[in-house]
């Protein structure tokens, strides 16, 4: 009885890492994305000559912050997908 709650537990907590895994990656790529694209930052900084916006620099840092945004915005569904394929079985052959 105590192991197979164990068990059942263990599968729980196993299926929740796969989508807390992502999150500090998606929190980087946020974060640094989104303060090197914001104008008053480069302004004050001297910065907007070489990450200002029509730059190469600049527009790999806007798609670094649309890649962090993804991940938060679908958060919902990366944890239902992350339980689903945490709490099935392995298929047996």
């Amino acid at each position: 009885m105590k192991d197979k709650i164990f068990g059942v537990l263990q599968r729980v907590g196993r299926s929740f890492m796969l989508p807390i895994a992502i999150l500090p990656v998606a929190g980087l790529l946020l974060g640094v994305g989104g303060s090197f694209t914001n104008e008053t930052m480069l302004n004050t900084y001297g910065l907007m000559g070489i990450m200002g916006p029509g730059t190469i620099l600049n527009a790999i840092l806007q798609v670094m912050s649309a890649a962090g945004d993804i991940v938060f915005t679908n958060l919902p569904i990366i944890f239902a997908m992350g339980v689903a394929i945490g709490m099935a079985k392995k298929e047996k052959k």
